[in-house]
């Protein structure tokens, strides 16, 4: 059986992972910092990058606990340009790092629930 990173005993959760991560370095772009989670679970699943950048980047960045610091332009045309991130000062404490997902939509701990329709009447 396959283990998942989140709810695995001793695993940082990848919030705090990010949140660590960019205090430890000052920023980081989105692939260093998904190679460095998946280097530090070893073989426990991370996740695709895609999903690392939509399911944490994007939501660390509407929570406004990271953003954007600098942008350089890809070594391709084909690849995305290379976005570096800081943690927005102020926010290393914030309780959002534990469930960034939950902290900007509530229904996200609801599971497949929030799915069910209600019945008329």
């Amino acid at each position: 059986m396959e283990k998942k990173g989140w709810a695995v005993p001793g695993i940082k959760p990848t919030g705090f992972f990010i949140r660590d991560f960019l205090i430890a370095h000052g920023e980081g772009y989105g692939m260093q910092i998904w190679r460095s989670l998946k280097k530090a679970r070893g073989s426990i699943k991370t996740g695709s990058y895609k999903s690392f950048m939509s399911n944490y980047i994007w939501t660390l960045k509407k929570l406004h606990l990271i953003e954007t610091t600098k942008t350089e332009p890809a070594s391709n045309p084909a690849f995305y340009d290379r976005v570096y991130y800081r943690i927005t000062p102020g926010q290393e404490k914030s309780e959002k790092w534990s469930h960034p997902q939950k902290s900007l939509d509530p229904r996200r701990s609801l599971g497949s629930k929030k799915y069910k329709k209600k019945s008329a009447g």
